[in-house]
Order: structure tokens, then sequence, then C-alpha cells
């Protein structure tokens, strides 16, 4: 078997300055996984939870958070820490609490020390997991059905534009649902824009970035073929609208194609309502 289905699996130790962050005492929890794969910064992996159960004195916590380990070289260079921990399934751990009291889900975490069992059945945290699990959408007659995306905290929905499909997302607290109506208002304003938005957003983005595109072309050029310079205009055309994130404060988020100008990556293009157009980068 792979390291990362032993029995008791006891992770490397966090360096120095990470252990720092956590209370010395372990203690035994039961935690419930979500359904997103697991992550990594540098070599300190971590799996997202729903919720907790301090077991000695049977307390419940239904912040959600994450469990941290660090991963072995065998482990980072093959990417297995995604497979350390199971979608949606309750574990028995001894980890060690972070010593900030936790006031969200992101400081809210447990240094692994040992993997005790896999699959415990536990009534609570089983309906946590099915209550996770329900699906949330919110219909607009003027635009579509978006569908909640808990571990990300957006919805997401789709139209058709002149043929092609274009992603929408709203971005959310998962838990207010205030900022749902906001995120999906804004959304609505900006497509009932659209027309005069992406005239925009393409010029705006041919002035920042056509340039760029050139340097990339003379690098993809042959030293005896002609180069055919790439103008604001060609570059204004060639992109093509792919995505349009909006958030409930008034930011937007807006994705084209590169046409292969940039091979293949995308063209990121931020903004607000108040402000207008902030930047446009080349990404992926």
């Amino acid at each position: 078997m792979g390291f990362y289905d032993e029995k008791n699996y006891v992770p490397v130790k966090l360096p120095e300055a990470k252990e720092k962050m956590f209370e010395d005492e372990i203690r035994e929890y039961l935690v419930v996984t979500n359904d997103y794969s697991g992550s990594a910064v540098g070599k300190t992996a971590q799996m997202n939870i729903l919720a907790s159960i301090d077991v000695e004195p049977d307390t419940y916590d239904p912040m959600e958070g994450k469990i941290v380990w660090e991963t072995t070289e065998e482990e980072y260079n093959s990417s297995a820490f995604f497979k350390r921990f199971k979608k949606g399934t309750v574990y028995r751990i001894l980890a060690r609490r972070s010593k900030a009291s936790p006031k969200n889900q992101y400081n809210n975490m447990f240094c692994l020390v040992r993997v005790l069992e896999e699959g415990v059945v536990n009534e609570k945290l089983d309906s946590v997991l099915k209550e996770y699990r329900k699906k949330i959408t919110i219909c607009d007659k003027d635009l579509c059905e978006f569908t909640l995306e808990k571990d990300l905290d957006m919805f997401e929905g789709s139209i058709e534009r002149n043929g092609n499909k274009i992603i929408l997302f709203l971005e959310v607290d998962k838990n207010d649902p205030k900022t749902w109506d906001t995120a999906l208002e804004n959304m609505k304003r900006f497509i009932s824009e659209l027309d005069a938005r992406d005239s925009e957003l393409r010029r705006f983005s041919a002035e920042s970035l056509t340039e760029l595109a050139n340097d990339w072309l003379a690098d993809s050029v042959e030293d005896d073929e002609e180069m055919q310079e790439i103008t604001e205009a060609d570059f204004a055309q060639r992109i093509d609208l792919h995505e349009i994130a909006v958030d409930a404060e008034g930011s937007y988020t807006v994705y084209y194609g590169d046409d292969e100008m940039f091979w293949g990556h995308s063209i990121e293009v931020c903004g607000t309502f108040d402000e207008g157009i902030e930047s446009a980068e080349m990404v992926g």
C-alpha cells in the first residue's frame, strides 16, 4: 500500500515556526471532511473540515476549519497528499489545536499528530455532511439558475451570448443570504450593460497587453519568418469572453481567452462599479 493508505498515519513534524502556532496538548477529535480536495502551501498540506467534536468532553464545534500536516518528499512530489483524507468522511484523529481562539474557518486549525480511524459513524457529523450536500440554487428569470459551490463561497451559472457560453460567478458569503441578493443584483447590472462593458474591457486589455503579446509573438517567430505585428485593434477583436465574476461589494473580474497570443493563457480584467477598470493581466 502507499504510505498515505497506511493505518495510524503519522505525518512529518511541522517546521518549528509553524509548530509554535499550536498548543502542546494533544487531544482526540472527530472531524468530518468536506467534498473539496486537499491543498498545500509549500510542503504544508491541508484538508478542509465541516465540523468537529472534542472527544473527551464530547463537545461539538460547528465551525468549519482545516487539518494541517507536513508532507514527506514522496507525498509532496507525487501530490499524494490529495489522497491523505477522503472527501465527505468522518475521521478520528489525534491533533493539536491552534493557539489563537478561532474566529473563522481560516484560523480554526488542527495540527495532525496521528490518524486513528477512518469512516467513523457519528450521528451528529453525519447530519452535518448531509446538510452540507443539499443543493442550494437561486434562479433569476432574466439570467439563469445559479448553484451554490459551498467550498468556494460562490454561485455558478451560465448564459449564452452570440452563440458562446459565458460562465457567471457570484462571490458571496455562503452563510449570509444578504450577500447572495446583492451579488445577484450586481451581476444583473453588469449583464444589462454587457455590450458597453465588453467593448471597454477589450479596449483596456488591448492598451495594456498588446505590446506584451507582440513580445510573445516575436519569441515564436523563426528568424527567417516575417512577423505580422498585432495591433491594439487586432488584440481587442481576437480575445474571447469566457467568465464574469462579481461580488456583493461591487467588484468584478472578467476572463477572456487569448486566441493563443499568450500560448493559451487567460486574460484577467479587474475593476469595480465605482472606480471602473483597474487592471488587465495575462494569467494562468
